[in-house]
């Protein structure tokens, strides 16, 4: 009988009920982000905007307009292995097997109707690592395999998918902070 009634009371409108006490009441636009070819950054960046923030996200015209521009990607090898085939002299060489790959971003958050910048610049940072083989495989069998790519060339095509997905995390948790504390 008790859970019963307690069940009706949760299930009414006029009932107890979770809000979000973080949420700060205001909208946000996010324009293309400069230097994002694909437009899959800013696609990223809008859904970890919309996950980790207390704003709401609008497509156009938002209190707050989020600018982001693509400054710098590098690439650098951290992890080598022998290379299995050994060079004419005998000898062995070394061939990268791991990579490092960096996405730099400015950020800033401007106050639409003003033009103001509000918050930033800020200048965030991505990185995601991944392992590779140097060189092809004379076959396609197992292309992915405990999870390491095959080859070089299909690793590069697949790590952007975490690498955005890292910098719009940066981006998002900078912006809950950020705004926090400034405003």
């Amino acid at each position: 009988m008790y859970i019963a009634i307690l069940l009706l009371f949760l299930t009414t409108s006029c009932g107890w009920h979770v809000a979000n006490s973080e949420r700060h009441n205001s909208t946000i636009s996010v324009p293309y982000a400069y230097g994002d070819g694909d437009g899959l950054l800013t696609s990223e960046i809008i859904a970890q905007v919309q996950k980790e923030t207390g704003f709401d996200y609008v497509q156009g015209s938002g209190e707050y307009t989020l600018k982001v521009t693509l400054l710098d990607s590098k690439s650098e090898n951290i992890g080598f292995r022998y290379d299995p085939h050994k060079l004419k002299s005998g000898k062995k060489k070394l061939i990268p097997d791991e990579v490092r790959k960096r996405l730099l971003a400015k950020v800033s958050l401007i106050h639409t109707a003003s033009g103001k910048e509000v918050l930033g610049p800020a200048y965030i940072m991505g990185t995601c690592e991944f392992d590779h083989r140097y060189y092809n495989l004379s076959h396609n069998i197992n292309r992915f395999s405990l999870g390491q790519l095959t080859d070089i060339d299909t690793s590069y095509d697949v790590v952007d998918v975490p690498l955005h997905r890292d910098l719009a995390q940066q981006i998002a948790q900078w912006l809950e902070n950020s705004y926090d504390k400034t405003l």
